[in-house]
């Protein structure tokens, strides 16, 4: 169905009464808080007039948040997933039709105070050794709930940097493909092997901290920055590792503050004169929703240490190496968005939504390069994008945007982009 069509359908179909939607599947049912937590104010529900946000974006709805709250307490499993069927057609390329990811999540409470999160990933349909889709674990991690402000998570852990790096699924965020701040600068979607702590240290106030497995050199490019060398808890050397942590604060419900940094070295082939190449990356970042309005932005600045001697030795390595230099000492990008729900206008109690939104965008992995290298201005981009998405449930989200991108060595393309997404 084209969201044309969609549109059409929702405005002559029979106005529907809003309701709190149900809990995102990101998370399993969260167990009991125990007797020793201090109890939490329940939030607020919306006013009949005011629509709720899909699911799977409420602020208190995400790995630490679920944490905190109440469920079904032990031996409950549950099902659920999301996906997306994408078109991207660009100016300047072969247009593509992409089952881009199905994910399948899997979760159970082993007691009140025990529990296990994982998601199942098929990418691009088909998985082989002639194809180009993949499968893979996402997350898989234990919980150990002790108090609201402290309990324990071990296992294959999302780091909690950035906004879409945590809130992944596609009906959650406006837009068909992700931004580049969260493409090229933060490697969506980032997961490494982990053991911390998380909680709320005040009402509204909650933290993340884990040691992590750190990066591998290797796979650090002009193009991408460190994105292809984060190991996914795939045979991963365990020589290096890495520290995350991150802050929300909601001061207002719907308004929230974040600030995540992420700090650890990276392996490479060449210790003896390289080293271990330092990384370093901090983000902040704010999303709000009031009524039909809501809006978010976020800026990242990533560090490589010993950038100029990883280089060198890039030269004399393999054809995918030398291709790859030169990697950049610094790498910066940022996001700002604003969106508006059209179709409060027309009935303001109804559970549909028609989003319009516009997003400034702009990703630079070659801001600063080592002395002696040539900044490759083609992976300077700066993106505008706008576009509309028809939510005829929280749970169902039917896409539609053009972007426009600049590279900073004068080159420019246009991309038409629809999605259908779903989440469970």
């Amino acid at each position: 169905m084209t969201l044309t069509a969609a549109l059409t359908l929702a405005l002559l179909a029979r106005p529907v009464a809003a309701q709190e939607p149900p809990r995102a599947p990101q998370q399993p049912p969260v167990t009991s808080a125990p007797e020793d937590a201090e109890p939490r104010q329940t939030p607020p529900t919306a006013a009949p007039s005011e629509k709720q946000a899909p699911a799977a974006s409420s602020p208190r709805e995400g790995a630490v948040e679920s944490g905190l709250g109440q469920g079904l307490g032990g031996g409950a499993t549950t099902i659920g997933g999301y996906g997306e069927l994408t078109l991207n057609i660009p100016t300047n390329a072969p247009g593509v039709v992409d089952l881009r990811r199905f994910v399948l999540f899997f979760g159970h409470d082993f007691s009140d105070r025990i529990r296990f999160h994982s998601e199942v990933e098929v990418e691009h349909a088909v998985s082989s050794a002639s194809d180009q889709g993949e499968v893979e674990i996402e997350q898989a991690y234990l919980d150990g709930l002790l108090t609201r402000r402290f309990n324990l998570r071990g296992g294959l852990v999302l780091m909690p940097v950035g906004i879409i790096n945590v809130y992944h699924e596609p009906p959650s965020f406006n837009g068909v493909d992700r931004p580049d701040v969260d493409t090229f600068v933060i490697p969506t979607t980032w997961r490494e092997p982990a053991i911390g702590i998380f909680g709320e240290l005040a009402e509204g106030l909650n933290y993340q901290l884990y040691f992590v497995n750190g990066f591998n050199a290797n796979g650090f490019s002009a193009e991408f920055a460190i994105r292809e060398g984060h190991q996914e808890a795939q045979l991963a050397h365990a020589g290096d590792v890495g520290v995350v942590g991150r802050l929300d604060y909601e001061p207002i419900l719907g308004t929230v503050f974040g600030a995540s940094a992420y700090g650890g070295t990276s392996r490479n082939t060449l210790p003896a004169s390289v080293g271990n190449v330092p990384v370093g990356l901090f983000e902040v970042d704010v999303r709000t929703r009031r009524g039909p309005f809501s809006a978010r932005a976020e800026a990242a600045l990533l560090f490589i240490g010993d950038a100029a001697a990883l280089n060198q030795n890039f030269l004399s390595g393999t054809a995918e190496q030398q291709a790859a230099i030169p990697v950049a000492s610094r790498s910066q990008g940022g996001y700002a968005e604003v969106a508006y729900d059209v179709f409060s206008l027309i009935d303001p109690t109804s559970a549909q939504s028609v989003t319009a939104f516009v997003r400034l965008d702009y990703a630079d992995t070659q801001a600063s390069v080592p002395a002696g290298f040539q900044s490759r201005m083609e992976f300077r981009r700066v993106s505008q994008i706008l576009g509309l998405v028809y939510r005829p449930i929280p749970q169902i989200a039917l896409k539609a945007d053009y972007r426009f991108r600049q590279l900073g060595d004068g080159t420019s393309s246009g991309e038409f982009a629809s999605a259908i997404t779903w989440v469970f």
